[in-house]
């Protein structure tokens, strides 16, 4: 009954991950607004977390193939949203290049993203369409249908569920912290980009596990998605430092290509100057930002108040009693002390 009971839950999880994607299927091949491609991004991430952690559930066969058409998916969404982002962002800046000493070399840059951002839609069309030729999530759909017929038969908030809650977000919460010297040297950007992969996993994984804890729980996961924003603040001015003395390069040579001379550039150094400027400072601000968030979270002890709360439901007593305790917040708070309690 415990087996089937995490199997119950996790079907219901994936489900609803499988649903959220179908929706917006038809959206992110017309690419008429870009919340489309956000949306149906987030929701193949969340899939693909929720299909790693139930993984059990399924024969091997069919998990490898799932996860490997999800996987696709995500990688497919990447470049378009990431594009999307920085065309948004520069145009959102738009005003603060006004000048026209700075806006020729702005307005360079949006163009080329956004003949990027033409190009990559092509593929994005066909990882559309290989999803619905092969009815990968019709698939999962198809596999969550007779647990879920058996959701309201059985009890979910068994120790086996816990237990598989406790080991996930253990194993995410270790992989963080484990960052805590190496993001310490503001230099080491790889290390700050696998930090914030990592928040976001633990994030995803507490989340999947939130009708276990209830608002008790709620609280790390907005800590660990402010983590996760400013971490992503920081990788997306890493990534522009990067991406500008490239795009001068690659315009110095289409330039001199057409004209035979590379002066016109001079017309767009002033503006893209002035950009990677604002991105160094913005991501000295974003860095002292981060750890000084970082240190807070670790002075207030709040990874090993997760931990406890993890800990706690581990006895099927305390899963009963915390269970009644979220359908039944009236419930005299004499009966339980809570998990972060203990």
């Amino acid at each position: 009954m415990t087996v089937e009971a995490v199997d119950v839950y996790g079907a219901t999880i994936i489900y609803a991950h499988v649903s959220a994607m179908q929706a917006e299927v038809e959206g992110v091949m017309t690419g008429d607004d870009i919340e489309y491609i956000h949306r149906m991004r987030v929701a193949s991430r969340r899939l693909r977390s929720s299909l790693a952690i139930f993984s059990e559930s399924f024969p091997k066969k069919d998990y490898k193939r799932f996860s490997k058409d999800i996987r696709q998916v995500t990688k497919a969404l990447g470049q378009a949203r990431d594009l999307d982002v920085q065309i948004g962002m520069l145009e959102d800046c738009l005003p603060k290049y006004a000048d026209p000493q700075l806006s020729p070399g702005i307005n360079r840059l949006i163009l080329r993203l956004k003949q990027q951002r033409q190009v990559v839609q092509t593929p994005v069309i066909a990882a559309m369409k290989t999803l619905e030729d092969e009815e990968t999530l019709r698939r999962i759909a198809r596999w969550a249908a007779p647990w879920l017929e058996k959701s309201d038969s059985i009890y979910l908030y068994s120790p086996a569920l816990f237990e598989l809650a406790f080991s996930n977000i253990k194993t995410r919460l270790q992989d963080t912290i484990s960052f805590d010297q190496i993001v310490r040297d503001e230099t080491n950007v790889a290390e700050l980009h696998a930090m914030r992969i990592s928040a976001k996993h633990l994030r995803y994984t507490m989340e999947i596990f939130e009708s276990l804890y209830g608002e008790q729980i709620k609280p790390f996961v907005n800590q660990t998605k402010k983590l996760q924003d400013i971490l992503g603040s920081i990788h997306d001015s890493d990534v522009w430092m990067e991406m500008i003395p490239t795009f001068i390069e690659e315009e110095e040579q289409r330039i001199t290509t057409y004209f035979g001379h590379s002066r016109p550039l001079r017309r767009l150094l002033p503006g893209l100057k002035v950009f990677i400027a604002d991105r160094k400072a913005s991501r000295n601000e974003d860095y002292q930002n981060f750890i000084s968030l970082w240190d807070k979270t670790l002075s207030d002890g709040v990874w090993e108040k997760l931990d406890m709360l993890i800990n706690a439901p581990l006895d099927i007593g305390e899963a009963i009693k915390l269970r009644q305790k979220m359908q039944d917040p009236a419930e005299d708070d004499r009966d339980l002390t809570t998990a972060s309690e203990r």
